[in-house]
């Protein structure tokens, strides 16, 4: 078996023992069943949300070369460079 299919086959067996610890965690009317897996799931979104904002804060923009015009060439010199 690759190791991608190994991946998966853990994550799958691992989300199954987690989703029955939260059950059994809520049959039995325990608070952090409950709290656990919101707290993980709050703190994975504002990690997510941090990344993204840092991504954008601290990524370099090039600011655009404006077209070079004919008018803007010196006299006797053309921007045409097809011939």
């Amino acid at each position: 078996m690759d190791r991608a299919r190994s991946a998966g086959v853990i994550i799958c067996v691992v989300s199954v023992a987690i989703g029955l610890l939260v059950t059994i965690g809520i049959f039995s009317r325990n608070y952090w069943a409950i709290a656990l897996p919101v707290l993980a799931g709050v703190l994975g979104v504002m990690g997510l949300a941090f990344w993204i904002g840092w991504t954008m804060a601290t990524t370099d923009i090039e600011t655009p070369t404006p077209a070079r015009t004919p008018e803007d060439t010196p006299s006797g010199t053309t921007t045409d460079t097809t011939t």
